[in-house]
């Protein structure tokens, strides 16, 4: 083999070329780093050093095989199974490792300045608005030690940007999306026990955002929830505040929604420690969802700040006022208050026809994000046999191999995530409560390997190959009566039995 070049430029950009003859090849070891070159040399000399190729390759194996190997599936159809374990692998890439092998990394929100982690590894690149729905509690159940890393983390932006950051990519604030829900993320993994931080310092974070408005540049600099001052002033987000210093501008109703989820989170860890007039206040601002629910229409609409109702209303459109969908889909966006919610739409069976029209219609979309819970509301009603056909037609037609096998953007794993936890037979719509709403497996026995060294074992018994509706669910030999579970349940492993019917429980007549 014959080296033909290597030219190097002073702006640091490299490239080498070869002449190879048939047969040969070549094998080209990189060290990367976040930090430094000399990161990037002490990142290849602690993790490459003097392996071959063929070592590192088995040690990539078997990391990956002890990872994806947590959660073992049995089923007939092959196709299934290279689906769910494509799905798990892409679940598992994000957030983004920013630490070198010695702890350096650089700070947050700065000029290329760096320090040193004392405990565990640095994390960027959290796709927030996406990943606090499944991606994230997916690593709760099976890697409660990085989610305390992911924790960690965020606390340190916050301490070192000032704020605690509502879509940290790039290692830097940005105002990309919507909503403020690191708060979810880390009220979720303190309500689930996961707890390897300073809870005090992240709740003067949480609060920070959740009551302060930041000064002019660095609201602009994307520090703080966009239009908190409307937000606070009204209950809600009037029309006559476009948001203009946000990527998605406007999007007032989905943000009022969205806001009021993420003050019930920070109200949780606020009654935890104690803090009881902030509990109180923000327990009131999770209702806020109340003030943009228009009862003459039954939807969830732009309101004005005198109270009117705004003049554009389509209800299978998108209006300025949602984000990335209609106001059909996203007036089921109350994950903190379902029977709050199915209450303010009339009862049990106004609300189950609502949830009819949007899947009668196709307005389900499940190549994004906003409406990933929808499907599993009918747990809310007295048919819950829909919630187990909807999730199973969606794991059939939505998912496939190869190319162009998701519906949508996987959006740093989200996609992913909700496969797995649906052909699973559960899923997180409210994460910060630590329920998981239950439908029908996909696979004749499921087990997932625990960290503390339980598992939990998942037997599917069917009439047919056709059976998809739940007739009974049994969990260490006693009848399971409720439509969810827990996060602690879960944890204490065991035999769940399902056993599924061709046809699904009608509901009791009047």
């Amino acid at each position: 083999m014959n080296e033909s070049s290597i030219v190097n430029k002073p702006d640091g950009v490299a490239y080498i070329s070869y002449y190879l003859k048939k047969g040969e090849s070549v094998e080209l070891y990189i060290g990367t780093s976040f930090t430094t070159i000399n990161g990037a040399k002490n990142n290849y000399f602690s993790e490459i050093g003097d392996k071959k190729f063929s070592q590192i390759k088995l040690l990539a194996q078997n990391a990956w095989e002890k990872s994806l190997g947590q959660i073992r599936i049995e089923t007939k159809d092959t196709c299934e199974k290279r689906i769910f374990y494509t799905a798990m692998y892409h679940a598992m890439q994000q957030p983004r490792l920013m630490s070198d092998a010695d702890g350096t990394y650089p700070i947050f929100s700065s000029k290329y300045e760096t320090d040193n982690i004392s405990k565990g590894n640095y994390y960027d690149d959290f796709s927030m608005w996406d990943i606090y729905r499944a991606q994230l509690p997916l690593i709760e159940l099976l890697n409660p030690g990085l989610t305390n890393q992911f924790v960690r983390s965020l606390i340190l932006k916050g301490k070192q940007g000032g704020w605690l950051p509502i879509f940290p990519c790039w290692n830097n604030y940005t105002a990309a999306m919507i909503g403020d829900h690191a708060a979810i993320v880390i009220a979720s993994a303190y309500n689930k026990g996961i707890r390897g931080y300073d809870v005090k310092e992240a709740y003067q974070l949480m609060r920070k955002n959740a009551f302060e408005i930041p000064a002019e540049q660095d609201y602009k600099n994307g520090m703080g929830r966009r239009a908190l001052a409307s937000y606070l002033k009204y209950g809600y987000i009037p029309m006559e505040d476009s948001v203009p210093d946000a990527f998605h501008k406007q999007e007032q109703v989905s943000r009022t929604l969205e806001y009021a989820y993420d003050d019930y989170a920070v109200a949780n860890i606020a009654k935890a420690l104690n803090h009881k007039k902030d509990n109180l206040a923000l327990k009131e601002r999770s209702a806020n969802y109340k003030n943009i629910f228009d009862k003459s229409v039954g939807m969830m609409r732009g309101r004005q700040s005198n109270g009117n109702w705004a003049m554009s209303f389509n209800p299978d459109i998108r209006e300025a006022y949602i984000t990335e969908g209609t106001p059909r889909q996203y007036t089921f966006y109350v994950p903190q208050d379902m029977e709050g919610l199915v209450k303010l739409m009339g009862g049990k069976e106004d609300f189950e026809a609502a949830l009819d029209v949007l899947f009668a219609q196709g307005e389900y979309w499940h190549g994004n994000e906003p409406g990933h819970h929808i499907p599993f509301l009918y747990n809310y009603t007295n048919s819950p046999f829909k919630t187990q056909k909807i999730v199973r037609n969606i794991l059939k037609e939505e998912y496939a191999e190869g190319p162009g096998g998701l519906c949508g953007n996987d959006d740093a794993g989200q996609m992913s995530a909700w496969y797995i936890f649906a052909s699973l037979g559960f899923y997180p719509i409210d994460p910060v409560s630590g329920k998981y709403e239950i439908c029908s497996p996909l696979f004749d026995k499921i087990t997932i390997q625990l960290l503390n060294e339980k598992k939990l074992q998942i037997y599917t018994k069917k009439q047919s190959e056709k059976s998809i509706y739940i007739h009974k669910i049994e969990w260490n030999g006693q009848l399971h009566n409720r439509k969810y579970f827990t996060y602690f349940d879960i944890l204490k492993g065991g035999v769940m039995t399902f056993q599924l019917k061709d046809d699904p429980i009608q509901p009791k007549s009047k």
